[in-house]
């Protein structure tokens, strides 16, 4: 394995690990704001749901797509395992962005969506990451 291949894998894992975290981190974020009572403590959950989305999350997001597809095409990696596990990324994506929809809908409504609603969310996340993961690791040699 060459140096840059070395680089691109540990950049890879460490910002797929980033944006994994971020996506069980968001649905409790999102369950926390409309049961903050006082308007000050209220604004600092939307600041900081806003940071941990747009400065944190979203960048190692795209940073893991692009460094997978950079290793995707600098090892030639092909067959159904890749697009299985593509799938699954696809879903990380969507659920990345339905997320921030939310995040987005709840900066007008914060009572539009009922807080059980949005924890129900976590279970996208708890199915999706350790399902990219196995295939991940079921990778035939």
């Amino acid at each position: 394995m060459d140096v840059v291949t070395a680089w691109l894998k540990g950049a890879h894992i460490v910002t797929l690990a980033l944006w994994a975290g971020g996506l069980f981190a968001l649905p409790v974020l999102l369950a926390l704001q409309p049961d903050v009572p006082e308007r000050a403590a209220y604004f600092r959950m939307r600041a900081m749901s806003r940071f941990a989305y747009a400065a944190l999350i979203s960048p190692a997001a795209i940073l893991a797509i692009v460094t997978g597809s950079a290793l995707v095409a600098l090892v030639d990696i092909e067959g159904s395992w890749l697009a299985l596990k593509l799938t699954g990324v696809a879903g990380m994506a969507l659920f990345h962005v339905l997320c921030g929809h939310l995040l987005s809908e709840l900066r007008f409504e914060p009572e539009a969506y009922r807080p059980a609603a949005l924890q129900a969310l976590i279970v996208v996340p708890v199915l999706l990451v350790p399902g990219v993961l196995w295939v991940i690791l079921a990778r035939p040699g």
